[in-house]
């Protein structure tokens, strides 16, 4: 049984930042999401770009959090995204139309990660149960 946790633990290392990858790349595509917003409008929104900040630094904050919580997190990262993408499409609606492909490649790619993130956070309840 011991040799079993040692061969996972590695595994789990390499899931946890997976997991915490995922958040940190689709920061990253909601700051080129907002870029393309801003090339693509005819006019430039503060309220817009302060939505855009407060996702970042909440992507930021779940990604921290990933490596103990790595399923909420996860689910957390979704729910802002989702909620951030409909307030500032009410803010300024012409903004959706030059980013709506990153931020649908944004949703398919958080969703797709959901399961490696419910397996680790099985493995790290079974490790510490341990």
């Amino acid at each position: 049984m011991l040799y079993y946790i040692e061969i996972s633990k590695p595994y789990m290392d390499i899931n946890t930042n997976k997991i915490r990858n995922v958040l940190l790349d689709a920061m990253c595509l909601i700051i080129i999401a907002e870029i393309i917003s801003v090339l693509a409008s005819n006019q430039f929104s503060w309220k817009v770009t302060i939505v855009t900040i407060l996702a970042v630094a909440a992507f930021a904050l779940l990604a921290v959090i990933a490596k103990k919580a790595p399923y909420s997190s996860l689910l957390s990262a979704l729910v802002v995204f989702i909620i951030l993408s409909i307030v500032s499409a009410a803010i300024k609606p012409t903004y959706l139309g030059g980013s709506i492909i990153v931020k649908i490649f944004i949703l398919i790619y958080l969703v797709r990660a959901i399961h490696d993130a419910r397996e680790l956070s099985k493995a790290l309840k079974t490790s510490s149960a341990l």
